[in-house]
């Protein structure tokens, strides 16, 4: 059986010495160590089957008595270990009795959790406390030492249950009186307070009249709950009939507390530990970056999705400012001043932010940080959201361009052709109304002639602009140079899918590749995953919820991804049809080769494994 605390070299040679008694229980009493000693000599191996065995219980009536006390006393602030004489365990009684050593065990908080007991046999006899079960008739004067005791309560009850005595603690204790505890008035006391099954247990034992103990709940001043231990013992006449119950009670509200508060401590660390391996669950499958920090800000734990968008990984990040990792040259200095502020005013923020990949490349994010607290609305540290926001700001710089390319071909509209048709039609005109001769003719037609170069110029640089402005050439190749986390294939036929992971696999060996052959399951994978970076290849006949069903419905997405069309139809109604979704980019006819599938400019994401 092996001893469940923390085992010191002393403690350990009196466990295997054959001279001391080692015994351990938990804050209840309940056994939960007995060394080899105690184990034969006090015959306690069939207790190893019972879980709720209470050391208490193996005691005599005034062995308990002395126990607790000895117990309350280690339980006081700065206790040394007490001593307890025993005269039997487990109805193994001793010439001269045991002496033990009872000293607290306590937690890395200092809490207590159990009771050490050593003990060693004696070799001579002791003074002894007075025996309760004497047949004596009332005033009881041998038990003027018990009635006498500040620490113990004690009621005397005749054969009906009727009290006839209740000791000067009682009346301490409960701020009562000789009259308010008389008769069975003393029972209210449980009945008010007690669960319903301890006070009926309590009832039952008082009917048996047998020697019994129970630990029950009861009132005192201000409705204030105790746990007292009651102990009954049997009064017997001299005619050897049972004349009534002598109770005594011993506070251990302190035990029972302290019993409580761990069960509570301990239920709280479980559902804890659950929920936080419930969020390190979630947040290892988010594709946003999730950062903790501690209550100035040095970070505690982050999860690999900022690996993935910054670089960094837990053991570069540990203790550092979020603001020292990520921000470089060209951060501006009011959004740094932004993050410092909100550290020290303990406020949200919420900011599109210029950062710096590990590598030194420009990273363009949505920071989010927000305060933690807890239950008690104490400050824990900060939450933090990292967002890659890389495509909306390289489009944003696309439109910013396009629009400037707008406005360079309505000025070459509004000036440059309109001022050489101006000229041309101001020539013709002239033509019509003079009569030339041929070398004026010569000379107007040679104007006509630069005119319309210029407008043929003009024509050709305005057709640049338009096929720039109008088309996906420059979005397309933008995106389409982007890395990628995962290709999604979307095909009713399995051996079609097969053959194109294959090709998928022989060009981008580290791109996960996620095959469907049911539209819903597909759309259902994408929607739950919409951060994630994806090429997507989509067949268009299926046999029930056709190809075009999927567009329709991805197109409902407030941002849809680039999609590729990997057909056998070379319908060009299909080719017409398919133009009217902005967001598919190729239209390939199956079956996918290499050669198209490099054409593509795939890259693939390198992840970095976490030290």
């Amino acid at each position: 059986m092996q001893y469940p605390f923390i085992l010191d070299s002393t403690l350990s040679v009196l466990i295997q010495s054959n001279i001391h008694f080692i015994i351990s229980t938990d804050i209840l009493g309940n056994i939960n160590y007995f060394n080899a000693k105690s184990a034969q000599q006090l015959k306690l191996d069939a207790l190893k089957q019972q879980n709720n065995s209470k050391f208490p219980n193996l005691l005599s009536e005034l062995d308990r008595i002395n126990y607790r006390k000895a117990l309350l006393k280690c339980m006081e602030e700065n206790a040394k270990p007490q001593n307890v004489h025993i005269n039997s365990i487990a109805e193994v009684k001793f010439q001269f009795g045991i002496q033990f050593i009872i000293s607290m065990i306590e937690d890395e908080s200092q809490g207590p959790i159990g009771f050490l007991l050593i003990g060693q046999e004696l070799n001579k006899p002791v003074d002894h406390p007075v025996d309760l079960n004497k047949k004596d008739a009332l005033p009881y004067e041998d038990l003027k030492i018990l009635l006498s005791n500040k620490q113990i309560m004690v009621w005397m009850l005749d054969r009906n249950q009727l009290c006839k005595y209740a000791n000067e603690t009682i009346y301490t204790r409960f701020k009562s009186s000789h009259l308010q505890e008389l008769e069975k008035a003393f029972l209210n006391r449980f009945r008010l307070s007690a669960l319903p099954e301890t006070y009926q247990t309590f009832l039952k034992c008082l009917n048996d009249q047998k020697e019994f103990s129970i630990e029950i709940n009861a009132s005192s001043v201000g409705e204030q709950k105790l746990w007292l231990q009651m102990i009954g013992i049997p009064r017997i006449d001299n005619n050897g009939f049972f004349d009534g119950f002598i109770l005594y009670g011993t506070d251990i509200s302190i035990i029972h507390d302290a019993a409580n508060s761990m069960k509570k401590q301990t239920d709280l660390i479980s559902i804890l530990n659950k929920e936080y391996t419930k969020f390190k669950k979630i947040a290892s499958i988010s594709n946003q970056g999730i950062i903790i920090t501690d209550t100035i800000n040095h970070i505690t734990w982050m999860n690999d999705a900022v690996n993935n968008i910054m670089g960094y990984s837990i053991k570069d990040s540990l203790g550092k400012q979020d603001f020292q990792l990520f921000c470089g040259s060209e951060t501006k200095e009011e959004d740094i001043s932004a993050i410092k502020i909100s550290v020290c005013d303990l406020t949200s923020l919420h900011k599109e932010m210029l950062l710096y990949h590990k590598s030194g490349k420009k990273v363009w994010v949505e920071l989010i940080k927000e305060p933690i607290y807890d239950e008690n609305n104490k400050f824990c540290g900060f939450f933090i959201i990292v967002n890659d926001i890389q495509i909306k700001k390289i489009s944003e710089k696309e439109i910013a361009q396009q629009i400037l390319t707008l406005r360079k071909m309505s000025l070459i509209t509004s000036h440059e052709i309109r001022h050489e048709f101006t000229k041309i039609m101001q020539v013709t005109q002239t033509i019509k109304l003079q009569n030339p001769d041929i070398a004026t003719y010569q000379k107007l037609l040679e104007e006509i002639e630069k005119s319309t170069e210029r407008v043929n110029k003009a024509i050709f640089e305005l057709n640049d602009h338009i096929n720039f402005a109008t088309s996906n050439t420059l979005s397309l190749d933008a995106y389409l140079n982007q890395e990628i986390e995962e290709i999604v294939l979307i095909d009713d036929d399995k051996l079609v899918n097969e053959m194109n992971q294959m090709v998928i696999r022989k060009v981008h060996p580290d791109i996960q590749v996620k095959v469907f052959d049911d539209v819903d399951y597909a759309l259902s994978h994408i929607i739950s995953n919409p951060d994630t970076r994806r090429k997507t290849f989509v067949d268009l006949n299926f046999p029930y919820k056709s190809g075009w069903f999927f567009l329709d419905e991805y197109q409902k997405l407030s941002q849809p991804g680039s999609v590729i069309l990997l057909t056998s139809s070379l319908q060009q109604e299909d080719i017409d049809y398919s133009k009217q979704y902005p967001f598919i980019t190729h239209y390939m006819t199956k079956p996918l080769n290499i050669q198209q599938l490099k054409e593509l400019k795939i890259q693939s994401i390198h992840r970095k494994q976490i030290v």
